[in-house]
């Protein structure tokens, strides 16, 4: 009896895991670490950008000597996340070199051994990003420009890098300050975004150059103060995944940032910049189309129509803008369409601000009626509905 009831203490329950069920999975895992009967793994040095074709190259090296009869003792060839580097495995040395003898782009003399240790981090999986190509839609990452909107004019270097056109942010008044002042202002202050106007930097006094930019033979621009702009954007050569990021279906370019970004070669006014052309900028026409898009979607939707009839607003009106990047601007209602209005600044401060834009496009719901204190208004619904009377405070 005294031994029944120690084998029935010792059984386990039936809720409980099985010995052999916990340790299986541990035992398969460590099963899946390269060991000394495993090949070895080779590293090599080579261009960036140029892996994957260099993988081509020595796979089909690999199937034409096999079609020979002479295949070649390595068992694959891998390019990794590690940008510049490719890694070649075999059982023998002797069979990596052959294999690699006469492969041009590949640094021979670079080559290494990696310790068995550090095989699972080589193979390790990281998430592929998104590709980018022409006329897609990016945001700055970092520096004044951080979360700026940008188009992408031509993609470099297998995808690694890209040239991307954006609004500028200029501080003319940095050339002027001593050195130690300059460098405070410009690590501490962000200048506003503002199309380049060639006109007025050579009416202060400031050198600039026109030429090509590079790479871009068929695109001629000012060079000033170690940047390139054209038809009054800035042109970069930046990375990609680092400098800039495509906009996503989760942060996509929003209807403020397409005005801001939208702008015409010549505007009325005369003080814009003005490049010899007569035509809209290819980017601004992609705006431009995309505002259009975005507006008929609005329409459909009944997004603004209900803004339209709930603020009264009319041509002529005087108005505040409540959201956006331009919040707390006043201006003039030009002309309604239903679900946009186009506005034109009452200062002129925000005309210079805006590049020498006369007017700027918003949703209906962005912007407010704006009453002055000493206005005379009538009520139009509640409890005082058709009183009259002065504006006292706001």
């Amino acid at each position: 009896e005294d031994r029944m009831e120690v084998d029935l203490d010792d059984e386990p329950a039936y809720d409980q895991e099985p010995a052999y069920e916990r340790d299986m999975e541990p035992v398969s895992q460590q099963s899946l670490v390269p060991s000394v009967s495993d090949p070895n793994l080779w590293m090599f040095s080579c261009p960036t950008g140029k892996e994957q074709e260099l993988v081509y190259q020595i796979m089909n090296k690999c199937v034409a000597y096999a079609k020979r009869g002479r295949p070649l003792g390595i068992t694959s060839v891998v390019c990794a996340q590690t940008k510049g580097k490719i890694y070649v495995e075999s059982y023998s040395e002797p069979a990596v070199m052959e294999a690699l003898q006469g492969v041009r782009g590949v640094m021979q003399y670079t080559m290494r051994k990696v310790p068995i240790s550090d095989m699972t981090t080589v193979m390790s999986v990281v998430p592929k990003k998104v590709p980018v190509k022409k006329n897609d839609w990016v945001r700055m990452t970092r520096g004044h420009f951080k979360g700026d909107l940008a188009l992408v004019k031509h993609v470099r270097d297998s995808g690694l890098k890209c040239v991307i056109q954006c609004v500028p942010r200029l501080d003319l008044t940095l050339s002027d300050l001593p050195p130690d002042e300059a460098k405070v202002r410009r690590r501490t202050v962000k200048p506003p975004q503002k199309f380049f106007n060639a006109a007025e930097i050579s009416t202060l006094g400031k050198h600039l150059l026109r030429q090509r930019f590079p790479g871009l033979s068929d695109v001629m621009c000012d060079y000033f103060d170690g940047n390139y702009y054209n038809d009054g954007y800035l042109l970069k050569e930046v990375t990609i995944g680092t400098v800039v990021k495509p906009c996503t279906a989760d942060d996509p370019p929003t209807l403020d940032e397409l005005q801001r970004f939208r702008r015409k070669s010549k505007t009325a006014g005369g003080g814009d910049y003005d490049d010899g052309e007569d035509e809209e900028n290819e980017g601004s026409q992609l705006a431009g189309s995309l505002l259009s898009e975005l507006s008929e979607l609005q329409g459909k939707t009944g997004l603004a129509s209900s803004g339209s009839n709930d603020r009264g607003l009319m041509i002529g009106d005087t108005i505040e803008v409540i959201e956006g990047d331009l919040v707390g601007m006043q201006g003039k209602i030009m002309s309604l369409d239903g679900t946009t209005v186009k506005v034109r600044p009452n200062n002129d401060a925000a005309l210079a601000e805006l590049g020498g834009m006369e007017e700027v496009e918003f949703l209906m719901n962005q912007v407010r009626k704006y009453i002055a204190v000493g206005a005379h208004v009538k009520v139009t619904d509640g409890r005082y509905a058709n009183e009259t009377g002065v504006v006292v405070a706001v």
